[in-house]
């Protein structure tokens, strides 16, 4: 599509197993390239290079929160969308962006207005908020996350969830190990056809 201004690598426009997504550099085996996901209703013709500047530079920084002085941002994430605010010690609040709010677009102000409105309610299955964000699955960049749940933290990405070992710290957990964990939850019989949790005591084992 066009050179980064900033770090002068070429921004490529891709589609994979996923759907379309933009792509900073080429990467290496050292060093996975950075890729960020069409916003929803995007049609790969429409992506501009401005455009897709933006996108890679996701999650973007909106400001400090009046109240408690952390971070607001906007993001893109697996389920669209979203802002955030980051409360510290593994504490963060979303609220999603809808349209005709843009991710790309929407201000400070609107931000601390949709973080205002009370949460969605809870659907048949429950829509809990995570706790924190750990970063993009190395596969398909999508988010993972950590919540709390009735049996004890866990984390997410996608459909697969997984508890974490008994005695994990959840503030110290990182990324690496969340995707290792998910990665043994999906290779549980039934671990990609259904919802559920790896057993605490099964993945300390």
């Amino acid at each position: 599509m066009g050179v980064h201004p900033e770090t002068n690598e070429p921004i490529f426009l891709l589609d994979g197993q996923y759907g379309p997504y933009v792509q900073l550099g080429e990467g290496d085996e050292k060093k996975k390239p950075k890729r960020s996901s069409l916003p929803k209703g995007v049609k790969p013709e429409d992506v501009t290079l401005d455009m897709a500047i933006g996108l890679l530079a996701l999650p973007r920084l909106l400001g400090d929160h009046p109240e408690t002085g952390r971070p607001v941002k906007a993001g893109l994430g697996r389920f669209g969308p979203y802002v955030l605010h980051d409360k510290g010690k593994g504490e963060a609040e979303f609220r999603s962006i809808k349209a005709p709010d843009e991710v790309l677009l929407i201000t400070f102000e609107r931000a601390l207005e949709l973080l205002a409105e009370p949460k969605a309610a809870r659907g048949r299955r429950g829509t809990a908020t995570p706790l924190r964000e750990l970063g993009a699955h190395p596969k398909d960049q999508g988010p993972v996350q950590l919540f709390e749940g009735k049996y004890g933290p866990y984390v997410k990405h996608g459909d697969l969830n997984a508890s974490l070992p008994k005695g994990a710290d959840m503030n110290a957990f990182t990324l690496d190990q969340a995707v290792a964990l998910i990665a043994e939850r999906g290779k549980a019989p039934g671990g990609g056809k259904k919802r559920g949790f790896t057993r605490r005591r099964a993945v300390a084992s």
